[in-house]
């Protein structure tokens, strides 16, 4: 696998055990779960107490994973961060193995606006207009990304990346869906051309 590892220590010189350890040890997860990594970067930190480790992985479909571990030596804590990553990368596998097909076509994405309203809990009572919708304070404007997805590869990118939800254009109909965790750690799904919502339970 040609792999892309970058290494950074942060508040610590970096032996050449640990980067000889913990590339050996990443490239073997990632040959083992993935076919799709392209690089990855691991930062050790050394803390006051102990040490910690983020991890994070870049895949060809735009998918980039993360993890933090913590531990008493820099092994440790790289290990621990590292189990994370593999737990993602075993999930990431099981699904895209009965999926490979569509997801290997390429996605389309629409530049949609996106708003970002100051909460009323951060709004002073006088500022708040309740006979105007327009009266909250726009804290930014932007631009968000509408791609154009499967639900699978909706609820596959709501696990792993650090995301709450995903708005995205269904692949069958073009219609807008969204998927997100529920309180109860489920996953819904709605979708409001079916005029549904189903619920994907965590880990089916």
């Amino acid at each position: 696998m040609d792999l892309n590892i970058k290494i950074v220590g942060k508040n610590i010189e970096l032996g050449e055990s640990f980067q000889v350890y913990s590339s050996a040890r990443i490239g073997e997860v990632l040959q083992k779960y993935s076919y799709d990594a392209v690089s990855a970067q691991i930062t050790l930190e050394k803390r006051v107490r102990n040490f910690k480790a983020k991890v994070k992985v870049y895949l060809k479909n735009k998918f980039e994973l993360d993890s933090t571990g913590r531990g008493k030596n820099a092994n440790t804590s790289y290990d621990d961060a590292l189990g994370h990553i593999e737990k993602k990368l075993r999930r990431y596998h099981r699904r895209m193995k009965s999926h490979r097909n569509s997801e290997s076509k390429n996605i389309s994405f629409t530049d949609e606006p996106l708003r970002i309203y100051q909460s009323v809990l951060n709004t002073d009572e006088g500022e708040i207009d309740i006979n105007n919708s327009e009266s909250m304070p726009v804290v930014a404007e932007l631009s968000y990304k509408v791609e154009e997805l499967t639900v699978e590869q909706a609820v596959i990118r709501l696990e792993l990346e650090n995301e709450s939800c995903i708005f995205f254009r269904n692949a069958s109909h073009s219609g807008l869906n969204l998927v997100y965790y529920r309180q109860d750690g489920n996953i819904g799904w709605v979708d409001p051309r079916g005029s549904r919502e189903k619920t994907i339970t965590k880990g089916s």
